[in-house]
């Protein structure tokens, strides 16, 4: 009998290794799951639990798992894996691995008379502790990692004998702080060339897996004309944009799910195009009206003086009429940004 036991044990791990690194299946009906669960803050020297729950719509004779929980130089170890008291506690098999120098771990799940039957639950308990050098401000993800030779996140149904990846929600062992960012440019009240591309910049935190959204409006409450753009990596955004008056703000995340919040207050730019001395959105006749008002009949003067110095020398003059009427009426250059 004893023979028999350990024959069994041994065909089936051949079996479910089989499966695992040669034959994936689809999954049929609802999409099994795997999940890490997140703590929000651990802190330095202490041990921490962290459950491992799995869905799944049918029965299951197996399922490895591999994760990564974080990199050089994260002090943190894990110290055991636990099936007590979970769904798993009457499996046939289990088994575990911990690289604590790769900060890996693989465990693994098998059962030949019966099954991990339909349902919602933990089947595994990570304990990790972490060491006086741990940082309590970055973002420490659980996260499926592939472990070689064959070993990855599967799940084997007993019906079908045929491997398959259940999705998968990563967790957490610290989800980090992420500091609202600076804005640095445009700065509050400037103003800036349409005819340019220029440039969105905001400061960048010491932690490098950081995300920011970028919003620009044409109301400080960001009700009217709302652009978003999401995931940006870089601290810098290059944009192009027609004459308005705009406000911008800057928030940040990271992978764990931490986000701040954006500024208190937005900062505010304009956007002028060159030659548009009347503020109508075009250059015409009424710009040429408008500076002519200006430098002759006490006129007021352009907003911002920028959009009128057509003839960059940063004097409003009869220089820039002539620019203007050249390019109107002569076939002239057109208008273009000032270089200051």
């Amino acid at each position: 009998m004893r023979e028999k036991l350990i024959f069994m044990t041994l065909l089936v791990v051949l079996l479910f290794s089989y499966n695992q690194s040669v034959v994936l299946a689809d999954d049929p009906g609802i999409t099994d799951t795997c999940r890490v669960e997140c703590l929000d803050f651990t802190p330095p020297g202490q041990q921490v639990v962290i459950p491992v729950i799995v869905y799944n719509d049918e029965a299951l004779g197996g399922l490895a798992v591999s994760l990564s929980f974080g990199h050089a130089p994260y002090d943190v170890v894990c110290d055991s894996i636990s099936f007590e008291g979970t769904r798993t506690m009457g499996a046939d098999l289990v088994g575990t691995s911990i690289d604590t120098a790769n900060y890996k771990l693989v465990f693994y799940i098998i059962y030949y008379t019966s099954d991990l039957s339909p349902g919602d639950g933990t089947i595994a308990n990570l304990f990790f502790t972490t060491g006086p050098g741990w940082d309590t401000t970055l973002c420490v993800q659980v996260d499926t990692v592939f472990s070689p030779p064959t070993t990855r996140l599967e799940f084997t149904p007993r019906a079908s004998g045929l491997a398959l990846h259940p999705e998968f929600k990563k967790g957490c062992l610290n989800t980090g702080v992420t500091p609202t960012p600076t804005l640095i440019a445009p700065l509050d009240l400037s103003y800036t060339c349409s005819q340019d591309t220029f440039q969105f910049i905001w400061s960048k935190p010491k932690d490098t897996d950081i995300f920011y959204n970028l919003q620009y409006a044409k109301d400080a409450d960001f009700t009217t004309g709302v652009v978003t753009i999401s995931g940006l990596t870089d601290t810098v955004y290059s944009a192009a944009l027609p004459r308005q008056t705009y406000y911008w703000h800057v928030k940040s995340y990271n992978p764990c799910g931490k986000e701040s919040a954006y500024q208190d207050q937005p900062l505010s730019f304009y956007v002028y195009l060159s030659g548009d001395a009347s503020k109508d959105g075009i250059v015409d006749v009424s710009d040429i009206v408008y500076l002519l008002n200006y430098l002759y009949k006490n006129g007021p003067q352009p907003d911002p003086p920028a959009s009128a110095d057509v003839f960059p020398d940063q004097v409003l003059d009869i220089s820039d009429l002539i620019y203007l009427l050249n390019y109107l009426y002569k076939h002239g250059s057109a208008p273009a940004c000032p270089p200051y």
